[in-house]
């Protein structure tokens, strides 16, 4: 079975998130509102010569009002129009509005920004006036459970994927190995020796779990290189401290694996990983399937 750290799942949830457009992406907030606000969200389409008046779902009971707009590529002018038109179009149609959320799936330039806060805030003081783009909306979908997850962006998990074999190569350094560290989305339950003590059995968990945590936060530190070489010193140690126990670790990717399911599935990079015992023949490189 895979698993997937809380970093690349809000990778994922964006990617999947970028590629709605118009009534998709509509359809796709709709079914957030409804797992954010069980029993209060109401969604709203546009019906008769009014409209949606302004509104593209909202919460009753909350007073919560939600214009849920795709803006990717669209130039800044066009965007702060339809900002503004929806804000004052809403607070017109519609009375006691609490909050009046802005969703986008792209990420607002700051000259945007600027204009709701300097001035549309200051004009409906009574009104708390949120943006909720890319990273936002990925954010607060992260925060609830994978069945919730799925819902949302409208996909279906997939637990046994096939996949062709994956050569595995045997790491001796925190250098060889952080290339499929930072560049894979989760991992597989890696595989190790049957007739571990607790000794190595304590060591073996220790290091897999280091390794996950490097991978974790691999994207907050690419951009300085002598904290990846840090990274990399790190993982060398941990390497070295498995060799001890005659122990070896063979790593791999499999690429454009389906975290899940539908007509446009998310994909991305799993880490493989065995541990293996040392033997004459431990530089050679071994082969494993996926899961297995």
């Amino acid at each position: 079975m895979v698993t997937v750290d809380s970093n690349s799942m809000r990778k994922l949830v964006e990617g999947q998130l970028l590629r709605l457009e118009g009534n998709a992406f509509q359809d796709c907030m709709d079914r957030l509102g409804l797992e954010l606000y069980p029993g209060d969200y109401q969604p709203v389409r546009a019906a008769g010569p009014k409209g949606d008046t302004k509104n593209d779902g909202y919460c009753p009971k909350a007073r919560v009002f939600f214009a849920a707009h795709a803006t990717r590529g669209e130039r800044i002018d066009k965007t702060k129009v339809k900002i503004r038109s929806d804000l004052e179009g809403c607070l017109q149609e519609h009375r006691a509005v609490r909050v009046w959320r802005f969703l986008t799936n792209d990420t607002l330039p700051g000259e945007v920004d600027q204009f709701i806060d300097n001035e549309l805030r200051p004009l409906y003081r009574g009104v708390t006036i949120e943006v909720w783009g890319l990273k936002t909306l990925a954010d607060e979908i992260c925060k609830l459970g994978r069945e919730q997850i799925d819902r949302i962006i409208d996909v279906i998990t997939v637990d046994e994927p096939e996949f062709e074999v994956v050569l595995l190569s045997h790491v001796k350094s925190g250098r060889d190995l952080w290339p499929i560290l930072s560049g894979c989305l989760g991992w597989f339950e890696h595989v190790e020796p049957d007739d571990c003590t607790d000794e190595e059995q304590d060591v073996i968990d220790g290091a897999i779990q280091t390794l996950r945590d490097w991978s974790d936060i691999s994207g907050d530190i690419e951009f300085s290189r002598s904290s990846v070489r840090d990274a990399q010193r790190s993982i060398t140690a941990i390497l070295e401290e498995l060799a001890e126990k005659g122990l070896a670790l063979y790593a791999g990717a499999a690429d454009n694996y389906p975290f899940s399911g539908g007509p446009s599935p998310l994909l991305g990079s799993v880490a493989i990983f065995k541990v293996a015992r040392m033997t004459e023949g431990q530089d050679m490189p071994t082969r494993s399937q996926p899961g297995l």
